[in-house]
């Protein structure tokens, strides 16, 4: 429906709307986008019709006078409609310039403390706690003295209604369920660096839930000139993990 619509197209569009005004809109197309079109209306207006509440669409035609102060009406909506656009993109830049901004500060005063809480507020919020298949992930850093920031991620399963005589045997729960994911994380990120298992254990979540868990330890050498590149290697590394 909506892949022969192109924009200038004369249209009628039946959808969905508590407003009975708004259920049958006439005019010309002027923008279509990935979740709505944008329309003048043959009353003036400019507006936005959500991809989802579209019921049909038709072309029509109007009558000569009308079409041609239509267009006129459209070739000023256009240009503010592409005005809005470029402010929109314009806008979305803000965030990289400011946190641009916030790296170059803290590298002029390069600390490894100081990288550790930039990693912690520069990471996206969705790489740092995940879920994935049954498992779930949270992602940590620390900073140690010699210059080296440990990226700890700790990865757990739960299970309820564990079996009274399997929970006194610990050692057979977690070779049985403990979330394996070394190799995984080691191919992840190109960054020097062993990956290495530090804990494994069960743990008592609820009445009858249970979780168990795995936590995985990478060290990594970050100075001033790095650290950009650092950042960016941890950020696809999670990306590639979380697919």
């Amino acid at each position: 429906m909506l892949e022969d619509l192109k924009a200038n197209n004369r249209v009628q569009i039946e959808c969905e709307s508590h407003n009975p005004f708004l259920r049958t809109i006439k005019g010309v197309v002027i923008g279509i986008e990935p979740t709505s079109i944008a329309i003048v209306t043959d009353f003036g207006e400019l507006h936005h019709i959500e991809s989802n509440k579209i019921l049909s669409i038709s072309k029509i035609s109007f009558d000569r006078i009308v079409s041609e102060a239509l267009t006129e009406l459209r070739n000023h909506f256009n240009e503010v409609y592409e005005l809005e656009l470029k402010l929109t993109e314009t806008k979305k830049d803000e965030k990289r310039l400011v946190d641009k901004l916030y790296d170059a500060n803290f590298l002029a005063k390069f600390n490894i403390m100081g990288a550790k809480n930039r990693l912690d507020n520069s990471v996206p919020r969705e790489l740092m706690e995940f879920r994935k298949d049954s498992n779930r992930f949270k992602v940590s850093f620390d900073s140690s003295p010699n210059n080296q920031i440990e990226l700890n991620i700790k990865i757990w399963n739960v299970f309820e209604d564990f079996n009274l005589d399997e929970i006194r045997d610990l050692d057979k729960i977690i070779r049985a369920h403990a979330p394996k994911y070394k190799d995984v994380i080691q191919k992840s990120f190109n960054l020097d660096g062993k990956v290495e298992e530090f804990e494994k254990k069960v743990e008592h979540e609820g009445e009858n839930s249970f979780s168990v868990s795995t936590v995985y330890h990478k060290k990594i050498d970050v100075t001033q000139d790095n650290f950009l590149l650092v950042r960016k290697e941890l950020i696809e590394g999670l990306q590639r993990i979380k697919k």
